[in-house]
């Protein structure tokens, strides 16, 4: 099992060759030995914003993944950290948390650059 799940940020700056961040992504892949994970939602928000010149490189890329689903324990875990959250419940948001639960469920560390995003205490952040 992966150690480390992957935001949506992380990935479309690799697959926009940000080379710092895809230099640290194959370190940690090579360092478990595993491939590194992402939520299906995660492939969701990915696959709406690839251009039609990017649909192989992106298919591919996506392929080498972990892709971890969202089950009845991943969604009931989303929605205990909505309702004790004290931002706005909007769409956006819901993805964010469904993404936190998920790694919160797996016991993964999220990377991600948005870490405003993701306010849970127990949630630990790659430090980027």
């Amino acid at each position: 099992m992966a150690k480390y799940l992957a935001d949506s940020d992380v990935l479309i700056w690799i697959l926009r060759g940000r080379q710092d961040t895809a230099a640290i992504f194959d370190r940690l892949a090579n360092e478990t030995g595993d491939p590194l994970a992402c939520s299906a939602l995660t492939v969701l928000e990915i696959w709406s914003g690839v251009r039609p010149s990017e649909t192989h490189r992106t298919s591919q890329f996506l392929d080498a993944l972990d892709v971890l689903p969202t089950d009845r324990p991943i969604a009931t875990l989303a929605a205990d950290l909505l309702r004790t959250g004290r931002r706005p419940r909007t769409p956006s948001e819901w993805v964010d948390t469904v993404i936190a639960a998920t790694a919160l469920h797996h016991r993964l560390t999220l990377l991600t650059y948005n870490r405003k995003d993701y306010p849970y205490p127990d949630l630990v952040l790659y430090p980027f």
